[in-house]
C-alpha cells in the first residue's frame, strides 16, 4: 500500500478508537444522570444526531480519496528523468560547434557548404528538445508531485487537529453539564476538517489543471528534425 495512504489510515484508526472512547464515557454518563436533569439527555441526544451526520460526511469525504492517493516520488522521478535527458540532449550543441567539426578542414565543395549550414538548424532543435519539451514536462510533473505531497500533508494536519478537538470533547464528558458541549465540539471539528480538506482539493485540482495546459502546449517548437539528419 501507499506510504501516505498508510499513514491517512493510522490517523482515522485513531480517530475512529477515539470517538468510540468518548461514546463510551458519554452513555456511562447518561446511564447516571437523575431524573431531574433530564433536559441534559435530551440536549446531548439532539446535538449528538447532527454531530453523527458531519461524521458521516467525514467518512464519506474518504471513501474515494484512499484508492488513488497518488505517487509523488514516482512523479518527481519522473520529472528529472525528463529534465536530465533535456540537458544531456542540449548538450550534444557543445560537440557541433564550427571549432569541433573538421567539414571545412577535410571536406570541400557544395556537400561541405550546404552541411556548414545546417549545423544552426540542428543546435536549435537540440535546444529545442530541452527548452519545449524536456524542461516543460520535468517541471510539471515535479510541481503535480509537489503538490500531491502538500496536499496530503495538509489532510494529516487536520487530522491532526481533529484529534486535538476530540481530546477537548473527551475532557467535557468528565461532567454531567459539560456533556452538551461533546458533541458540538466534535462536529466543530469535523467541520473545520471538512473545511480545510475542500480547500486542499480546490487547490490541488488548481495545479492539476495549470500541469495539464503546461503538458499540452509541449507540442510548440520544432515539428520536424532539420532535413540533413534524416536523408
Amino acid at each position: 500500500m501507499n506510504d501516505i495512504a498508510e499513514k491517512i489510515i493510522r490517523l482515522l484508526d485513531q480517530i475512529k478508537e477515539k470517538i468510540d472512547q468518548i461514546t463510551r464515557i458519554v452513555n456511562a454518563v447518561l446511564d447516571s444522570v437523575p431524573f431531574f436533569l433530564e433536559w441534559v439527555i435530551s440536549k446531548v441526544r439532539g446535538a449528538w444526531n447532527a454531530m453523527l451526520d458531519k461524521l458521516g460526511e467525514f467518512w464519506a469525504w474518504f471513501t474515494d480519496k484512499l484508492t488513488y492517493v497518488g505517487n509523488p516520488w514516482l512523479l518527481n522521478g519522473a520529472g528529472e528523468g525528463w529534465t536530465t535527458m533535456g540537458g544531456s540532449v542540449a548538450r550534444i550543441n557543445d560537440t557541433i560547434t564550427d571549432l569541433n567539426l573538421s567539414v571545412d578542414d577535410r571536406w570541400q565543395g557544395r556537400a561541405a557548404s550546404q552541411y556548414e549550414q545546417s549545423i544552426e538548424p540542428q543546435r536549435r532543435a537540440n535546444t529545442s528538445i530541452m527548452s519545449d519539451y524536456a524542461q516543460n514536462i520535468g517541471n510539471a510533473l515535479s510541481s503535480l508531485a509537489t503538490g500531491i505531497t502538500s496536499f496530503w500533508a495538509g489532510i494529516c494536519v487536520a487530522i491532526i487537529t481533529l484529534l486535538g478537538a476530540l481530546a477537548g470533547a473527551a475532557v467535557a464528558t468528565g461532567t454531567i453539564i459539560g456533556l452538551p458541549a461533546v458533541p458540538v465540539l466534535i462536529g466543530l471539528g469535523i467541520a473545520a476538517f471538512l473545511v480545510a480538506a475542500g480547500a486542499g482539493v480546490a487547490v490541488l485540482y488548481a495545479l492539476a489543471g495549470s500541469c495539464r495546459t503546461t503538458l499540452g502546449n509541449c507540442t510548440a517548437g520544432i515539428t520536424e528534425w532539420p532535413a540533413i539528419a534524416t536523408r
